[in-house]
């Protein structure tokens, strides 16, 4: 079975993306900003605790993962790599000190091959797609620093580097979320990964 993880930034579409693949069968893992108590701070207002519980809540996804990897296709609303892009770039702004830490945990979880996503689909939109998206979102979700949009994608591929996890297909999102899914169908296609 497969196991694909979404990134992206905030209003990209992966909650979308993923609730039409769940319709399909897929299991559905919810990004770690939506599976943390809403007391945990997100998006440019997190910090260092916050950072730890982020990534906390997407570790707890490793059993399920391993459990259900062979039974079900697995997608994920963001991953570790999505965690490290975010604390990464909390770090350079001086709102936290956990991504050294975090990226050693998630090197060491990555190394365990049933927990390696088979694909990561980084979704990309414009800004208009993206500013109208967040206005839907809830103001604990919003980024509202420029620094967060310009820096997330550099920061990601910094991150699949330094962890050799090179599998990526870039898919733009600006149209609706069905036509999304048919090019996010034909990667999958393409590359082979999907076994049901």
């Amino acid at each position: 079975m497969t196991f694909v993880a979404l990134e992206g930034f905030s209003g990209t579409g992966k909650t979308s993306l993923a609730v039409r693949m769940e319709g399909m069968g897929w299991l559905r893992l919810q990004e770690s900003a939506h599976a943390v108590s809403r007391d945990v701070p997100v998006a440019d207002r997190a910090d260092t605790a916050a950072d730890y519980s982020l990534l906390g809540a997407t570790m707890t996804y490793s059993s399920i993962i391993a459990s259900q990897r062979q039974a079900r296709n697995i997608v994920s609303e963001g991953y570790l790599t999505s965690d490290l892009a975010y604390a990464k770039i909390r770090m350079e702004l001086g709102k936290s000190t956990a991504y050294p830490r975090m990226l050693s945990m998630v090197k060491a979880m990555l190394s365990e091959p049933t927990l390696r996503p088979d694909l990561y689909i980084r979704l990309k939109a414009g800004n208009e797609t993206i500013n109208t998206r967040q206005l839907g979102k809830d103001d604990r979700e919003k980024n509202l620093t420029e620094f967060f949009r310009t820096r997330y994608y550099t920061a990601l591929e910094e991150i699949h580097l330094e962890l050799d996890e090179m599998t990526v297909e870039t898919v733009e999102t600006d149209s609706d979320v069905d036509a999304t899914l048919k090019v996010v169908v034909a990667v999958l296609e393409k590359r082979r990964v999907v076994t049901a």
